[in-house]
């Protein structure tokens, strides 16, 4: 019993205050009046008006959307211009490594020359590493 109650008290305000919000979006009858009463040129003046203003919101939105139109387009250009790009880069590293497998791989005399180069190396930096430490 006591639960219902501070429903239908909640439930009323919200439909007073849907009223209210709907008077203040529709006109209450006084102001419904007061339109009526107006001469037809003032309310003809007052429609241009409108129209005007939505005419500027719809150039406003078409600007919008033709400048989002135009990123779009650039940035499908560059994404192409990338992948062109790419691809150039994936040939160039896919000769790179036919030369490599040519070189080292296939002439075992150059294998072992990179193995020396490499052990080598490895050599020196672990001296100059001991010698600091």
């Amino acid at each position: 019993g006591g639960s219902g109650r501070p429903y239908a008290r909640g439930r009323m305000y919200n439909n007073a205050a849907r009223g209210r919000g709907r008077s203040n979006l529709f006109g209450d009858s006084s102001s419904v009046e007061t339109t009526m009463k107006q001469d037809p040129e003032s309310l003809e003046r007052e429609n241009d008006n409108d129209i005007d203003h939505m005419g500027d919101r719809v150039a406003m939105l078409r600007k919008i959307t033709s400048g989002i139109h135009d990123e779009a387009e650039s940035h499908h250009r560059l994404l192409d211009d990338i992948g062109g790009s790419m691809g150039s880069v994936g040939a160039n590293l896919q000769q790179t490594m036919a030369h490599f497998n040519k070189v080292f791989v296939e002439n075992k005399n150059n294998r072992q020359f990179c193995f020396m180069v490499g052990g080598i190396t490895f050599v020196v930096f672990l001296l100059y590493r001991l010698g600091l430490g």
